[in-house]
């Protein structure tokens, strides 16, 4: 009972915030929060950069486990996966802009 609550909380939450994005060639809903990132580095990492880019993706709309250091194409940019974490059906991927020397 609880989970099926918290899975319909879910589908509500990312139809009311997520917008379409592509990812690795497939179009994903996800909620971009970059508001939440810089907040997070400067209270939790004295203002260091953690990453360019925060996303929230539904663990089932992913094909494939995302995994620190992996490359990811977000939106046509090549960009790399800093951290992820999944949590109660929703993955928080902090994105990397690749830059290649």
């Amino acid at each position: 009972m609880f989970k099926d609550t918290l899975q319909n909380d879910i589908v509500i939450f990312f139809n009311d915030f997520a917008e379409p994005h592509n990812i690795d060639g497939v179009t994903i809903d996800c909620i971009v929060d970059n508001d939440k990132l810089t907040e997070r580095s400067k209270k939790e990492f004295d203002g260091l950069s953690l990453g360019d880019m925060l996303i929230y993706v539904k663990s089932e709309d992913l094909n494939k486990s995302i995994k620190e250091d992996m490359p990811i194409v977000f939106d046509n940019r090549p960009m790399q996966v800093f951290s992820s974490r999944e949590d109660m059906g929703i993955y928080e991927i902090v994105l990397n802009q690749n830059v290649s020397g």
